[in-house]
């Protein structure tokens, strides 16, 4: 094991310049300070997570190519300019988003190799239908990773989760990944899951959407290389931000509003009004990390059961069964809670 103390410390300077740099730039531009606008409890803060995350791609040299890498700036940039209020329509984003993927799909000879499902693989071996359905899967991990990021450090902290997982298995990822890479990664998330949690620093747009298109790719390619392990072992460890996703598209269209459309709803948001009217937590940043703390502990559970059993579809498919069910149930209680305390009011 690695741990590159100089590299780190660099990054850190240079996150810290960038820090500043943003606060005056905002400033300047718009004479308030940073608010985290998906949660509406305005927590204040400064939205870098992706500016350190690119440093140290550049810093640690990952393996990313030159295309690659133009890519996932492309996404970072769609990010910062959503940030920024620059990009607001979400239609447009979407859309810049699949163009994005579809390419990086393309050209960097990403694809979903198996579903354990023989009529589905053999129309994966299609390659214009293989390139929509790894395109929809990324898209869905991006934007999903962008819906849970509404409390301080629970994306940082689930994708730090999922960097543990994978680093406790005995699967080749030393192919695109050196595991003191991921140690040397799992050591930035941490200190930005800390300063998080701290109300300094989150990861905004250009955090999360970068974190979910690097997880999802790396994701793809560990599952490629090794094939023993169930591809719902992979669809495990991402349930939570595709879920997310595909749960808010379905009750808004139920409820007759555009899926593009932001809301409060949302399980962690849910969660978090609980705590703080149910529990009587008065300082909402300690409501909100400790709700991220019950998410991502409830996930870090059911990681390591999977860990267990990662090559066995049928338990990997039982676990994902199970948060679904678990989700639901807990949404229903927790969205009767919210609108049975609002009437009440």
């Amino acid at each position: 094991m690695i741990i590159e103390f100089n590299k780190l410390i660099l990054l850190g300077l240079l996150s810290l310049i960038v820090y500043f740099l943003n606060i005056k730039f905002y400033n300047l531009n718009h004479n308030t300070k940073f608010i985290h606008q998906k949660f509406s409890i305005d927590i204040l803060g400064n939205p870098i997570g992706g500016y350190t995350i690119i440093l140290f791609i550049i810093l640690f040299k990952f393996y990313f190519s030159y295309l690659e890498l133009l890519f996932l700036f492309l996404i970072f940039l769609s990010g910062i300019l959503s940030d920024i209020k620059l990009f607001n329509s979400p239609s447009k984003r979407l859309f810049f988003q699949i163009l994005v993927i579809s390419l990086s799909v393309h050209f960097s000879n990403i694809e979903i190799i198996s579903t354990k499902i023989i009529f589905f693989d053999y129309l994966l071996t299609n390659k214009i239908i293989n390139l929509v359905f790894t395109t929809f899967c990324i898209l869905i991990v991006i934007n999903g990773t962008n819906f849970i990021d509404g409390l301080n450090g629970l994306v940082t902290g689930y994708y730090l989760i999922v960097v543990i997982a994978l680093l406790r298995l005995d699967l080749h990822i030393d192919y695109y990944f050196h595991s003191d890479l991921l140690i040397n990664f799992s050591i930035i998330l941490i200190i930005l899951l800390f300063v998080n949690f701290l109300n300094k620093v989150f990861l905004g747009d250009n955090g999360s959407y970068l974190l979910g298109f690097i997880f999802s790719i790396f994701l793809i390619r560990v599952h490629q290389i090794n094939s023993d392990a169930s591809p719902y072992f992979v669809i495990l460890l991402l349930w939570y931000p595709c879920f997310e996703n595909l749960f808010s598209i379905i009750r808004k269209r139920m409820s007759k509003v555009l899926a593009t459309n932001p809301d409060n709803n949302h399980l962690h948001q849910l969660l978090f009004f609980l705590f703080l009217k149910k529990l009587k937590i008065k300082k909402k940043l300690i409501a909100n990390n400790l709700t991220s703390i019950v998410i991502n502990t409830y996930n870090l559970c059911i990681f390591f059961i999977g860990l267990e059993k990662y090559d066995k579809t049928n338990i990997q498919i039982l676990l994902i069964s199970i948060n679904i069910i678990i989700y639901i149930f807990a949404y229903i209680y927790l969205f009767k809670f919210k609108k049975n305390f609002n009437c009440g009011n």
